[in-house]
């Protein structure tokens, strides 16, 4: 199938129609996949930037804390209790967590269900299949740094080595902020677009536009709450 079939506003950028908003084809075929590609290009270099620091040799963790000169003691020392306040937390930490995990999931179902809609009506479907990629990267990375933020640990050495892959991860979570934020922002210039050339377009097809309105807007909303949860968990 091709990228873009059946849609009259053409490939774009600019619409054939509607000389003042951008075309379907062009947000499904450039814009969207777009976000996906800066964001793996973003994590290239954020990986290859702490790999340099890596290669330039690691820090000795046993020599760090001003309490623990000798070092002798860092394996065993500053053991904690949690305390009631953390356990409710952490329960609280958890919720939430699953509640990304529930909405990430939800909003592959949503492409999905955009996808194949677009497909059943012969509109093509662009270059959207590569946003699963992000979706898949990125709920894994937040699911990874919540599990390296709540290991914050109970040795001097381990601690020290638990902050620095938190460091790290809260600049991934930095970035999937911006890729929920990118995506939100196209999809809402999609719904403009799709408003402005008619909700009741192409009605008696597979794939009515108040439909599709419905569904993009649906995506937006979800990516919303992706990057709020993206800072509190």
């Amino acid at each position: 199938m091709a990228l873009c079939t059946n849609r009259p506003e053409g490939f774009g950028p600019i619409s054939h129609l509607y000389s003042h908003i951008l075309t379907s084809c062009f947000i499904d075929t450039i814009l969207i996949p777009l976000c996906t590609w800066l964001y793996l290009l973003s994590l290239l270099l954020l990986f290859d930037i702490f790999s340099l620091k890596r290669r330039r040799g690691p820090v000795d963790p046993y020599h760090t804390h001003p309490s623990n000169p000798s070092g002798k003691d860092a394996a065993i020392a500053d053991t904690y209790e949690p305390t009631r306040a953390t356990q409710k937390r952490t329960k609280t930490q958890t919720a939430l967590l699953v509640l990304y995990a529930l909405l990430v999931f939800a909003q592959i179902l949503m492409c999905i269900l955009e996808i194949t809609r677009l497909s059943l009506a012969r509109l093509g479907v662009g270059l959207l299949p590569f946003t699963f990629v992000s979706l898949i990267i990125a709920g894994a990375l937040h699911l990874l740094a919540s599990s390296v933020r709540r290991g914050r640990s109970l040795t001097f050495s381990t601690r020290r080595n638990v902050v620095g892959r938190t460091r790290r991860m809260w600049l991934v979570r930095w970035i999937n902020l911006g890729l929920w934020t990118a995506l939100a922002v196209c999809d809402a210039v999609k719904i403009v677009e799709e408003v402005k050339a008619g909700a009741g377009t192409r009605k008696g097809t597979k794939y009515p536009m108040s439909d599709e309105i419905t569904d993009v807007g649906v995506m937006v909303g979800v990516y919303v709450a992706l990057g709020v949860l993206e800072v509190v968990t």
